[in-house]
């Protein structure tokens, strides 16, 4: 252990701030969790040290004072906390601002963890040490400070050491006895008139002490502040005479956060009472010529900071809004901005505005409500239309500048948002009025036209349409599809006339609102046919996004017409033949596989019509590419061809997916099919398990893809031969490649044969097998780092033989192995691979028990006591293990739970001394981590659930706490 001293203290932090970090790191992190720091810090710095030290020393000091300072001995306690308040008192007047937040920290940590029901509020204790009366002056400023700081660490701050229950009620008992008082003094200081920097710091607190006070305030005490408010300048003219525009996002940020408080009584009421809304209001009309302006002048910083405030008072007074006609130059001056053109980035802040107000009107449910805005609803869409315009020069083909990329996607949201209004709107108007509205537009603007602007509005009201569509079927407006079907039947007629109308964004438009819905639509046999024949250019197009819209929009009509994909079937089989290099291949094969895996009959009449287009091109690329590994490995052909190989695996796969999972025997004659078609296209499969997917693992991933759906949906008419031969395949490249597929086929294998005795022993050889390679490919700790898919996989697949064939498991020669790997695992910090293996841990934990229902046959007890035997050497290890993954505290919050569920399944063992174990674990780690009450209590209550839980939480916590110091 380092020995401390004054001196040794003093070189170390000299060598720290010269940024040889490394060299004390070590020393200093010792020195801040030894005792003897509290005794050196304080005497260094009474001693007045060079202001080099002071910081340094102050964060030490800090840090015992938030981790250690509720374990001193109460003798301790009055000595150190009067020290702290002398160097506190010396140090906070000094105007360097880190040494006085390091003083804020301290002081508000010293309060805190002795604060009780006596003690004085902290504008009274910090009266007893500093004087802040005058304006300006050091002790101002740290008493600022202190009141900015300490809400948020009362209630955000969980590095302090205090339980949630006792912050609650430290928390109530500010609130009761100090909370309006300091809302008083602050309001006091805010009417002395003080200087800018003194108002930031004023606003500031002032927020944090709303914030503190909306969490913790009844009606009553409510109302009770509104009227007090009334009393302070910071409501009256306040916003009018900032010019400073950090300031105003300061005022806008506390009437805001004020504006929070009001109770929802009274805002629902449509009266302005009490008087501070009158007020409030009356100061909000003043700021509607000054936002005016800043729009007309593009000052982007007071725009936003307006419509902010202007958005939050719309939504906690929507009601007001509507009922009373007092406020109704607020809406129209809301919608004007809305409309203006400079207001485009703040579009979205106003959304939520629009959003409330309809959908209050929806609650209020009134007509004549709804008819009185009518007018607005019109002008509101028109705002949306013009907001969801696309920008003319976006008009190019792509290939333009990044700069104009970014203000696309910039603008794309924007028109997102839009859409969100409308989705919204239709919910109170009938969708077919409003796509006649935006019909009405245009036919003013697109129609005669056929312009650039005409077609900007076209791609604008698409893209408005599509938010509309879903409501068009939830209400079965037929009037709306009526119209609907009119404006892309519009589009298809002059498609061919005008150049602009095969412009990518404009096809993009309509295929996307055909995707969005739009295909539920569609049924009419007038317009499928030509509509298909549009989608067809569409996948035809060179640009890849307009491909890939057009066979989203192909896929997603078939799935509502499949009587029409089947009538025109050798159509889009023989498209899907030709068009193998489309983006988004895989949706013209969605389209038509769901349609012939739609019933039992049309499976038997198409589905080995549509594998044979994919056994044609596997036998064909197969033959291409063992040429190409003859003559030229690594070329760019070979690997277009292994692409197309992957891609009609892929097709298979997806397939296989559609089939219904149905054991019974009216579906015996597709599974016989299934079987019958993998059967056939295994010798290309196993060609490209053992030829391409060694240096190519994609490749098995898919073919795994299409075994794990056949096996799925075969069942047990997949013959032991044939799945004999599938594993040797597999084991053969596994041994060579840690290909983590290859553990995959063994994973689903478990979770479907497991129930039929017939693949019993199969199952047992492939598990051995697997488990007896991946040693090899994991021969030490660090591999499971290195290789988180195949850890993942590993304990993928005993988590499922632990469920689904548990005796298999206990049964295998690996088993001793299998425990010795999951001790060396335990830590792992890989965020999958661990919780993957955590749950291999409480399988393995569970298997222990009396019966589970996590599993899904009885476990023999004879298979119980032999594994008890076999794992009782490891538990005590084990335990101490997961406390150590504790203490390192884990890289994500929901790897805690599954390491506390390990834990708890552990202490649930009926065959081990869990309170001894607790006991030793508790005592061999950190002593800082609990207090003696606090391990004593747990290690009682060490077979409650609840309690286990509770005490868990909490040393994560202070084991992450602890972690941080320094």
């Amino acid at each position: 252990m380092a020995e401390f001293s004054i001196e040794k203290v003093c070189q170390a932090i000299q060598v720290f701030n010269q940024g040889q970090v490394e060299q004390v790191d070590t020393f200093l992190r010792s020195f801040s969790q030894s005792n003897e720091a509290w005794a050196i810090c304080i005497q260094i710095l009474q001693q007045n040290p060079d202001q080099s030290l002071v910081f340094q020393l102050l964060r030490i000091l800090q840090s015992k004072i938030l981790y250690d300072f509720i374990s001193l001995q109460p003798s301790e306690v009055p000595h150190i906390y009067q020290n702290c308040i002398q160097i506190i008192l010396h140090y906070s007047v000094q105007n360097q601002k880190s040494t006085r937040i390091q003083c804020v920290l301290i002081f508000i940590y010293l309060y805190l963890y002795t604060y009780s029901q006596q003690t004085k509020s902290i504008l009274e204790v910090i009266a007893q040490i500093l004087d802040y009366s005058q304006n300006n002056s050091p002790h101002q400023k740290f008493l600022f400070d202190v009141l900015e700081t300490l809400p948020e660490e009362l209630t955000e701050n969980k590095k302090i050491i205090i339980d949630d229950e006792k912050r609650r009620l430290i928390a109530q008992d500010i609130k009761n006895k100090q909370m309006l008082d300091i809302l008083t003094f602050l309001q006091n200081q805010w009417n002395a008139n003080p200087d800018d920097s003194i108002k930031y710091h004023i606003l500031r607190s002032y927020k944090k002490w709303l914030e503190f006070m909306k969490s913790n305030i009844t009606e009553e005490e409510a109302i009770q502040f509104m009227q007090l408010s009334c009393q302070t300048t910071l409501f009256k003219g306040t916003l009018e005479s900032i010019s400073d525009e950090e300031l105003q996002s300061k005022a806008v940020e506390a009437i805001c956060t004020f504006v929070g408080i009001i109770p929802k009584t009274i805002c629902e009421q449509p009266q302005l009472e009490p008087q501070v809304l009158q007020v409030l209001f009356d100061e909000i009309y003043k700021t509607f010529p000054s936002c005016k302006k800043a729009l007309e002048e593009e000052k982007s910083e007071e725009i936003h900071n307006l419509i902010k405030l202007y958005s939050k008072v719309g939504k906690k007074f929507i009601h007001k809004i509507l009922l009373n006609t007092q406020l109704e130059p607020f809406l129209q001056t809301l919608l004007w901005i809305f409309c203006h053109e400079f207001s485009f980035t703040e579009s979205d802040i106003l959304m939520d505005f629009w959003i409330k107000m309809i959908k209050t009107i929806r609650i209020i449910n009134d007509l004549q409500l709804q008819n009185k805005f009518s007018l607005t609803f019109e002008q509101l869409i028109n705002g949306c239309v013009q907001k969801s315009k696309v920008n003319k020069i976006l008009l190019a083909e792509y290939g333009i500048s990044p700069k104009i990329k970014d203000e696309f996607e910039q603008q794309l949201e924007t028109r997102s948002q839009m859409k969100e209004i409308m989705e919204e709107l239709v919910t109170i108007i009938q969708p077919n009025l409003i796509i006649q509205h935006l019909g009405g537009i245009l036919k003013t603007e697109f129609f005669p036209q056929m312009n650039e602007n005409g077609w900007i509005t076209f791609e604008a009201c698409m893209n408005l349409i599509s938010g509309i569509i879903k409501q068009i079927i939830l209400k079965n407006d037929q009037i709306g599809v009526q119209y609907l079907m009119e404006i892309i039947k519009l589009y298809l007629d002059v498609y061919q006339q005008q150049p602009l109308a095969s412009n990518n964004f404009i096809m993009k438009s309509v295929f996307k609102t055909i995707s969005q819905g739009c295909a539920q639509l569609i049924s009419s046999n007038e317009l499928l046919p030509s509509l298909f024949n549009f989608i067809t250019i569409g996948i035809h197009h060179q640009v890849s996004s307009v491909q890939k819209k057009a066979t989203k929009a192909f896929q997603l009509i078939c799935q509502q017409n499949q009587n029409f994909v089947l009538l025109h079937l050798n159509q889009f089989l023989e498209l899907i033949f030709k068009l193998q290099q489309v983006s988004n291949y895989d949706n013209l094969i969605k389209g038509v596989a769901n349609a012939i895996c739609s019933s039992q009959e049309t499976m038997q009449n198409y589905y080995l019509k549509l594998c044979s287009i994919f056994a044609q091109n596997l036998v064909q690329l197969q033959q291409q590419i063992e040429e190409l590994l003859i003559k030229s490995v690594g070329s760019d052909t070979l690997e277009e061809k292994i692409k197309q190989f992957s891609k009609n695996i892929s097709s298979l796969a997806y397939v296989n997916s559609q089939i219904p999972a149905n054991e019974s025997n009216e579906y015996l004659a597709v599974r016989i099919l299934i079987v019958n078609v993998y059967q056939e296209l295994w010798p290309m499969l196993k060609f490209g398990m053992e030829r391409i997917a060694i240096f190519e693992h994609g490749v098995a991933e898919k073919i795994v893809r299409y075994t794990k759906h056949t096996f799925r949906k075969a069942f047990n008419q997949f013959s032991v031969d044939l799945l004999t031969q599938v594993f040797q395949s597999f084991l053969s490249v596994y041994r060579q490649v840690p290909i983590t597929a290859c553990i995959y086929v063994a994973e689903v294998s478990a979770t479907v044969f497991y129930k039929y005795p017939e693949y019993r022993n199969l199952l047992s050889d492939a598990f051995e097998n697997l488990c007896n390679i991946t040693f090899q490919h994991l021969p030490q700790l660090s591999s499971f780092e290195e290789n988180p898919d195949l850890t993942e996989d590993l304990f993928g697949m005993l988590v499922r033989y632990g469920r689904y064939t548990p005796v298999l498991l206990l049964q295998s020669s690996a088993l001793q192995t299998i425990l010795q790997l999951t001790l060396m695992a335990i830590g792992l910090e890989h965020v999958s691979a661990a919780k993957v293996f955590y749950s291999w841990l409480e399988v393995t934990f569970l298997m222990l028990k009396p019966q589970d229902e996590a599993f899904k046959v009885q476990i023999p007890q004879e298979y119980k006591d032999k594994f008890q035997k076999i794992i009782t050497p490891f538990i005590p290890q084990y335990t101490s293990k997961l406390f150590e993954a504790l203490r390192k505290g884990p890289t994500d919050e929901e790897m805690e739970d599954y390491i506390q569920d390990c834990i708890i399944a552990l202490s649930k063992l009926s065959f081990i001394d869990y309170h001894k174990l607790l006991s030793q674990v508790l005592e061999e780690g950190p002593q800082n981590i609990l207090t003696q009450s606090e391990k004593k209590t747990w290690i009682e209550n060490n077979q409650d659930v609840e309690k286990q839980q509770s005490f868990l939480r909490l040393y994560t916590r202070r084991c992450i706490q602890n972690s941080m110091r320094g």
